[in-house]
């Protein structure tokens, strides 16, 4: 999977870019994993930094679909398990469907490394600059998924992607879809 990040959160993170990597062991696996899986919308991923209660979080979004997976308290030393978190929200979010689990297991085995690169889709800036200012009100709506002083992230993601329409433009005509529906669709036609 590729993350590309917005220039705030690339730099916020001192994230370190595919081709900048000089560990001889890490660049090859790295720069083919990128080649590899760039412009395959299904496999990449918007990042944007926000901020909840002071904390660092991140708002990732999926090119193909909008699925938008919410991240919280994301540390430097957290990224390099950022895959691994989308991977347990979207679990969580398919927990309730056996084909979708199973397709994720053979999509996250397929794909099992993450790394981030610069975002310049404007499509996906834009996805991510709405989402984060009308849907999460720049953080205060997490508030809303406080309980016994605890986040509930889970069920923020899940009524973020089951619950909240967005457009898209499908076969060159705008519309609305739920996005938890949109990427089970498209992992679905991508193992056919």
């Amino acid at each position: 999977m590729i993350i590309y990040a917005t220039k705030q959160t690339v730099d916020r993170y001192g994230m370190t870019m595919p081709e900048n990597i000089q560990n001889p062991i890490i660049r090859p696996l790295v720069l083919k994993t990128y080649n590899n899986e760039k412009g395959e919308r299904l496999l990449e991923w918007g990042a944007k930094l926000f901020y909840f209660d002071h904390r660092k979080c991140l708002q990732i979004c999926n090119f193909a679909s909008k699925l938008t997976v919410v991240l919280v308290d994301i540390k430097k030393s957290d990224l390099e398990f950022v895959g691994d978190y989308i991977a347990r929200y979207l679990f969580e979010i398919y927990s309730d469907d056996k084909i979708m689990t199973a397709l994720l297991e053979r999509f996250f085995n397929e794909h099992p490394i993450s790394l981030f690169a610069k975002l310049t889709d404007r499509r996906i800036i834009a996805a991510l600059n709405h989402l984060q200012s009308i849907y999460l009100e720049d953080g205060y709506y997490l508030y809303d998924f406080i309980e016994n002083g605890v986040l509930s992230t889970i069920k923020l993601n899940r009524k973020i992607n089951k619950e909240h329409l967005v457009t898209d433009k499908i076969d060159g005509k705008t519309q609305y879809i739920y996005p938890a529906e949109r990427f089970a669709k498209l992992l679905k036609n991508y193992y056919k």
